[in-house]
């Protein structure tokens, strides 16, 4: 097969979905776009004055909403359901007419352009990919809309003159959307003397992936379906395939969210790295990743506070009998479980079929602990986090995604406990909770309550310096004066869980 793309493109850039050269127009190279649910966008019993417009920075008296209030298209003191089809469509999508579009309207003495309600939402926030929302923005979105593939380029996120260049009679989407054991084959069977060193190289890291179980995977796969076993040895293969030598590799825990079946190949993995000639360093739990271990370094003997010294160091057998919690847990077995508790109901799921789910149809016992166990990449994944929530919108997901917050935000903000602390400490002085928020009126002027000032290098990373006036602690003198049984709000804040 020949390995020269007809017709040509030009550029590789022409067929990248992140460029303007290759994505596609309409879902501007997400592969999905949102369908809108108008009446939970917009309440019909609610006139524009009452707030119909239901969506974060659309409410009452914003900027956002002034335009649609005074624009003069339709009454904002009636009910959004009693507009004509014409003042609705205005309202939504804007004028049918080419010549209408970018009329003019006055709002608050100042001229602009008129921007209908959902073509502006499209363009803020429902074309960009939901995981870089933040947070509310993201569950109004999900509140108002449902999202499918793109129909313009079915999903494949590419435009019109990319998918159709083929090459060996495939376009770049109908290879992507194969499975890497059928495409490593296919890269192999191209006949293109010039290009062979650059397929023979795509070839052995597909290959790669076949030999650690993903095979199964096809390269459209978004990266945030992939299971954590998944992504771990999707990760390792990158760098397997690189040319480098004499580097060094550091691994956090690889083998999370492995099957113990599966383990072997992420150990293969590493073996393979340090023979390559590099130094490879790995913080790991699992007995069988330290099993494979040349030089073993033990930290303890506790965590926090009762840590932060080496216990050992050495080779395997030295670890079994050197009595730190690591080497006891090398040599101890859990005990199995006698005694279960009955469940009273289920949650039934029928026909699943996301990403490697074939079918599926299982009932999950309720009031009880159940475990869903299997093979990395064998759809433990696709059924609990992404069919379960779906079917069950009421369930609460807890992964190992990085909490999301701003520069301001710590563990008490997230977990509700600042509140709490902030009423006690208000309370002890006779003074307002405000006082004791870093966000607030009790906030370091300065920094602005982040205890950190941060400086612009222009095409540099911004310098970070502890504020010099609060010392980090980003609370006013004043607020730090007030105590609660002899300790400041900053006090309490730097203090660990258990002194707390």
């Amino acid at each position: 097969m020949v390995a020269d793309g007809y017709p040509e493109l030009g550029t590789p850039i022409a067929f990248s979905f992140n460029d303007p050269r290759g994505m596609c127009p309409d879902c501007e190279g997400i592969g999905n776009v949102a369908a809108i649910d108008e009446d939970a966008l917009v309440d019909p019993t609610k006139s524009l004055l009452e707030g119909a417009i239901d969506f974060p920075n659309f409410q009452v008296d914003s900027w956002y909403w002034k335009v649609y209030a005074e624009c003069g298209f339709y009454p904002p003191d009636q009910p959004v359901g009693s507009f004509t089809p014409e003042q609705r469509r205005m309202l939504l999508y804007g004028p049918d007419d080419a010549p209408k579009k970018g009329t003019k309207v006055a709002v608050s003495g100042m001229s602009l352009t008129y921007e209908a309600l959902i073509p502006k939402l499209k363009r803020l926030v429902l074309t960009k990919n939901p995981e870089q929302l933040q947070p509310h923005a993201r569950a109004a979105v999900e509140r108002i809309s449902t999202r499918g593939p793109c129909p313009a380029c079915g999903g494949s996120r590419l435009n019109e003159a990319a998918r159709g260049s083929l090459v060996g009679g495939r376009s770049i989407a109908e290879c992507a959307d194969m499975q890497v054991s059928d495409l490593a084959p296919f890269i192999r069977g191209l006949d293109s003397p010039e290009h062979k060193p650059m397929l023979d190289d795509l070839a052995d890291r597909l290959d790669a992936l076949v030999h650690i179980g993903l095979g199964y995977l096809s390269l459209s796969r978004e990266s945030t379906s992939l299971s954590g076993g998944e992504s771990q040895r999707v990760k390792m293969v990158r760098h397997l395939g690189s040319a480098l030598t004499d580097v060094t590799y550091v691994f956090d825990e690889p083998s999370v969210g492995l099957h113990p079946h599966d383990v072997h190949r992420m150990n293969e993995l590493l073996v393979a790295l340090r023979a390559k000639g590099n130094t490879v360093l790995v913080v790991e739990h699992k007995p069988e990743v330290i099993e494979i271990a040349d030089h073993i370094i033990d930290m303890g003997p506790g965590a926090g506070g009762a840590g932060g010294e080496v216990v050992y160091a050495g080779d395997l057998d030295g670890l079994r009998t050197s009595g730190t919690l690591t080497g006891n847990h090398l040599t101890s077995h859990q005990p199995l479980k006698t005694d279960v508790r009955s469940a009273d109901g289920a949650l039934s799921l029928t026909g699943a079929t996301l990403h490697n789910l074939q079918n599926v149809s299982v009932d999950i016992p309720r009031g009880v602990l159940t475990v869903v166990t299997g093979v990395a990449g064998s759809g433990k994944s696709s059924l609990v986090r992404g069919v379960l929530p779906k079917r069950f919108p009421e369930i609460v997901v807890v992964d190992q995604a990085t909490t999301r917050g701003s520069r301001r935000s710590n563990s008490a903000t997230y977990t509700g406990m600042l509140d709490t602390i902030r009423k006690l400490f208000a309370k002890a002085n006779g003074v307002k909770p405000a006082l004791f928020s870093a966000n607030s009126e009790g906030a370091c002027p300065e920094c602005g309550g982040l205890g950190i000032i941060y400086t612009d290098l222009g095409n540099f990373e911004p310098m970070k310096s502890t504020c010099e006036l609060c010392g980090g602690r980003r609370y006013t003198e004043e607020v730090l004066g007030y105590t609660l049984r002899g300790k400041s709000i900053a006090d309490v804040l730097e203090m660990s869980v258990v002194e707390a």
